[in-house]
């Protein structure tokens, strides 16, 4: 059995898994420079230092997914807000707009109700002065 071999098949075993050739290369160059045999106890450790250099690698994976997770749930509730913020906009403006449309209303008719009344009021010191006049000139 070759000296190459059998560790790797090993180390397989333990990861469930074909190893990479990446990995195959790094424990060949471990075992051409420590100089270990099969049956060296070493190879327990350095499968478990391999095992977890495997794992830290994918962290950055996970990471990078946790954030874009983040990120879309960032983003969809910002939009959300932005949405409920639009249309309170929308709903206050329209309120605003109502109520100056009132306030218009009222002040126009209150400045027509004042010409109305000025008129009124015109006409009224007319007819009078009408009625002096007559009733001054009738001689009754």
């Amino acid at each position: 059995m070759n000296e190459t071999t059998a560790p790797l098949s090993s180390f397989e075993r333990m990861l469930g898994r074909a190893t990479t050739e990446r990995e195959r290369d790094q424990l060949r160059r471990v075992q051409a420079e420590l100089d270990l045999r099969e049956n060296d106890a070493l190879w327990l450790v350095i499968f478990a230092l391999q095992y977890y250099e495997g794992l830290y690698r994918q962290f950055p994976k996970a990471i990078a997914a946790e954030a874009q997770r983040v990120l879309s749930e960032t983003r969809a509730t910002a939009e959300a807000t932005i949405r409920a913020g639009a249309e309170s906009a929308k709903a206050d403006l329209a309120k605003a707009i109502a109520i100056t449309a009132r306030e218009v209303a009222r002040d126009v008719a209150r400045r027509q109700m004042i010409q109305w009344l000025v008129v009124g009021m015109l006409l009224g010191a007319g007819l009078l002065g009408a009625g002096i006049f007559i009733g001054a000139h009738s001689g009754i």
